[in-house]
């Protein structure tokens, strides 16, 4: 993991950028929530919650500069509504590639949605326009495959407030297997995840040697408190037990409302994407940061130990400025 460290300072040394003061956002800078980035042939493609009418698309090839709207749909957007069920509240979209093809996970009218397309810039469309679950409500999806191809969907119930839960998922990923759906994690009472609602949203799972890692956002988006922590666990499915020292993201470098993130990799370092409120006193839009992750071994004798400790640098943080 040293080397790692070193080889993550490497990378980061062309394109580091300090925290402005008190959060404010600086000119040019990407009002992107819920942000997602696909890697794919020499691209970075970063996807969020931002316009009325469906999901935005910029790409990069250095995480430093970034196009304008890059979508093939209408109105310079990744997917657009015209072409998917729904017609409001398109949020939290993540994106990958299975074979050949892109699919799109995401959040419309709070129901869990998908669509595909041929380019990761879109136009995603439904072949059959309904959500993955049109019985109920739902938000926040994220897809994890494991080694052995079986992929499983996270994402948050409307149970005891915003909950996580997990289901198995078709090969294809087109189908979530409701009836193998389970509950993983409620907001803990007196916690920084019970402050402002009972909210622990945001779910993505990494696998690190053999233990899955659960990293989600706890608290409401509008708090200044508004973060991010782990769990850890044996399978894909839980029990988790959450880090002691959680939340990892929290006001991160002067920004506030530091959450709702998703963990990608660069030269094999992992990278966290995030949003922060654009205010230091209330959210009116939210700007779009990127820092990188620490993943160090816990060698204390707590029950972490011989886990790995997920943790987001002091040092760095770079704001997404658009052309």
């Amino acid at each position: 993991m040293k080397r790692l460290f070193f080889v993550l300072v490497a990378v980061l040394a062309a394109f580091t950028v300090r925290a402005q003061q008190a959060g404010e956002a600086k000119e040019g800078q990407l009002l992107l929530a819920d942000p997602f980035i696909l890697q794919d042939d020499g691209w970075y493609y970063i996807y969020g919650t931002h316009a009325a009418d469906g999901i935005v698309v910029y790409r990069s090839q250095d995480l430093k500069r970034w196009s304008s709207r890059c979508g093939n749909a209408t109105n310079g957007l990744a997917l657009h509504k015209d072409d998917v069920w729904g017609e409001k509240m398109f949020w939290a979209p993540e994106v990958y590639k299975i074979g050949n093809r892109y699919l799109m996970t995401y959040s419309c009218e709070e129901h869990i949605c998908y669509a595909e397309s041929d380019s990761p810039m879109g136009p995603f469309v439904q072949r059959e326009q309904k959500p993955y679950l049109p019985e109920e409500k739902g938000i926040d999806s994220s897809i994890f495959i494991d080694d052995d191809g079986k992929a499983y969907m996270f994402w948050v119930r409307f149970t005891n407030g915003n909950a996580i839960w997990v289901a198995e998922m078709s090969d294809d990923l087109r189908q979530v297997k409701i009836e193998t759906a389970r509950h993983l994690l409620d907001a803990e009472e007196g916690t920084w995840e019970h402050q402002r609602g009972r909210v622990v949203e945001g779910p993505m799972v990494i696998k690190l040697d053999d233990k899955y890692y659960l990293t989600y956002s706890g608290n409401d988006f509008r708090s200044q408190d508004y973060a991010v922590g782990f769990a850890v666990a044996e399978k894909p499915t839980g029990p988790y037990k959450r880090y002691e020292g959680n939340p990892i993201l929290h006001r991160h470098m002067g920004y506030y409302g530091t959450g709702h993130h998703a963990l990608f990799k660069n030269h094999n370092c992992y990278f966290m994407v995030y949003h922060a409120h654009n205010s230091a006193t209330k959210v009116q839009t939210r700007q779009t940061l990127i820092a990188p992750l620490t993943i160090k071994r816990d060698k204390s004798r707590g029950r972490f130990a011989h886990d790995y400790i997920l943790g987001v640098s002091h040092k760095i943080v770079i704001p997404i400025v658009v052309e």
